[in-house]
């Protein structure tokens, strides 16, 4: 009876109009029943007092050469009071959560096409009570207000004399200035390398909110608005920020797509952690639930969950869907401490029953599948760094290599990828190479097939468990990098100089 009498009064109302009023009322409708289904509240209540609420800030009223501190907000429908997909950004612990971002230096001219740089944060992760207690202190947000207010040049004159890590938009790397680009950071907090999408996770008592793919995908919102017709844009992370990049790519590349844009995107992932053990995939991947924002970008979420591949298949796929002038690029050590840590915490050593060393096993089945994917895409390459090592923000050690800028020069031009690396993925394998792993481009006698005795890892091949004497965040990251500087989050100056 009520939509009846709403209904009568309705038209009644729209009789006494005039055709002018009419159609201006008929305009407003279909825009408001067109978005309906969007529509959503926004709520700031979770943001801390010195960010910006991300969504009321466009970038045209920042400064330039000052970082910001970003906070997208919680987005709820109006309809019907529910979280909206993937509307709910925070860290693991339930604390806020906020990107930072930076304009370059020098200001641009409205006619210069603008440039983006988004490096992804990494720190591990975590998939039960054990491992969550001992990642625990990087389930909020890691310490990085120190550059608020900062700018790019001061931060890196702060990486200069504290060594460790570095910042790229202080940097020109190859033949790509990074000082001109547009640069968001998005740190890392919640312990299931970015794509989550598991709020209130019970791990026997202790809650983990697994929401990264909440945090990142409010993030690339945030760039889509305020960068509708961008010229470049290159992604980049350390580790678990490495690790979804090639997710991230299929999203900002489609949705540019959709818009009649042909936006160049690459990607510079380092040191990801790429093999997920049988072990892990059965028993724990389903507690970060990837599967919402896999589906969103039309993977086989389903098909492939449980597929020891898992990590080849993703970047296949999207491989098979990009441009040929997109240059993706990954880099490793071909000793890596991290990785290989959380390889046998996954259970990556119950997955051969042959006698060969977990050391050997590891980066035999990253080569091979690393070298298969160079034969089948030109558009990618990988530059391994013949030693021990992890990564650090800002590609701080591959900087360090001999030929790493011409190979990211190579990256980021525009025709396809030369390979320039195939010496170095032959050279540093113990896996004998075979005619059909070897690049197809011409060899000369330097890439000749031959095994090289697998390097040895210092590390003992255990995950600390809680209340080991290696429990400690800094006691258990001295003896899991041997020496070395391996897991800082972007940025993390206190955490570097507590490691020493």
């Amino acid at each position: 009876l009520t939509l009846k009498s709403n209904q009568s009064i309705f038209c009644t109302q729209i009789n006494n109009m005039n055709m002018k009023q009419r159609i201006a009322t008929f305009l407003l409708l279909s825009a408001a029943m067109a978005n309906g289904d969007d529509s959503t509240i926004i709520s700031y209540k979770n943001c801390d007092a010195n960010s910006l609420p991300a969504e009321n800030t466009s970038i045209s009223t920042l400064n330039n050469g000052q970082f910001y501190k970003m906070c997208p907000g919680s987005h709820k429908h109006s309809n019907n009071d529910t979280f909206a997909t993937l509307g709910q950004p925070k860290c693991g612990d339930g604390s806020n959560f906020a990107f930072y971002l930076t304009r370059p230096e020098q200001p641009q001219q409205e006619e210069q096409p603008q440039k983006v740089l988004i490096e992804l944060s990494g720190g591990g992760a975590c998939w039960d009570k054990g491992t969550c207690a001992l990642q625990s202190f990087l389930l909020k947000m890691p310490p990085l207000d120190f550059v608020l207010g900062m700018s790019c040049s001061d931060v890196g004159k702060i990486a200069e004399v504290s060594e460790g890590w570095d910042i790229l938009c202080a940097r020109t790397v190859g033949q790509t200035d990074f000082t001109e680009y547009n640069t968001i950071v998005i740190p890392y907090c919640t312990q299931d390398v970015h794509l989550g999408d598991a709020a209130e996770v019970l791990y026997d008592g202790t809650t983990v909110q697994h929401v990264g793919g909440h945090n990142t995908y409010r993030t690339l919102q945030w760039v889509f608005d305020n960068f509708e017709d961008p010229s470049h844009i290159v992604l980049t992370g350390c580790s678990a920020g490495a690790t979804p990049l090639p997710v991230f790519y299929h999203m900002v590349k489609e949705h540019y797509k959709a818009r009649g844009r042909n936006v160049k995107v690459n990607i510079i992932s380092d040191s990801p952690v790429y093999l997920t053990p049988r072990n892990f995939l059965e028993n724990h991947f389903q507690f970060w639930n990837h599967e919402t924002v896999m589906k969103s970008i039309g993977f086989d979420y389903d098909t492939h969950k449980e597929d020891v591949q898992y990590a080849s298949a993703v970047l296949d796929y999207v491989l098979d869907g990009s441009d040929d002038t997109d240059g993706i690029g990954l880099v490793s050590h071909n000793d890596d401490a991290i990785s290989l840590m959380y390889y046998i915490a996954m259970g990556g050593d119950d997955d051969d029953d042959t006698k060969t060393s977990i050391q050997t096993q590891w980066w035999s089945e990253m080569n091979n599948s690393w070298s298969q994917t160079m034969n089948e895409h030109e558009n990618f390459d990988v530059f391994i760094i013949n030693g021990s090592g992890h990564c650090s923000s800002g590609l701080y050690f591959a900087n360090q290599q001999p030929d790493f800028e011409k190979w990211v020069s190579n990256i980021v031009a525009s025709t396809s990828l030369t390979h320039v690396q195939q010496e170095t993925v032959l050279m540093n394998t113990s896996v004998t190479m075979t005619a059909a792993t070897v690049p197809t481009s011409a060899k000369t006698e330097a890439y000749e097939s031959r095994p090289v005795e697998s390097p040895v890892s210092p590390m003992n091949n255990t995950f600390p468990s809680s209340g080991s004497e290696t429990d400690t965040p800094s006691a258990a990251i001295c003896k899991a990098t041997a020496g070395h500087i391996l897991i800082a989050t972007f940025l993390c100056l206190q955490l570097c100089l507590l490691l020493g």
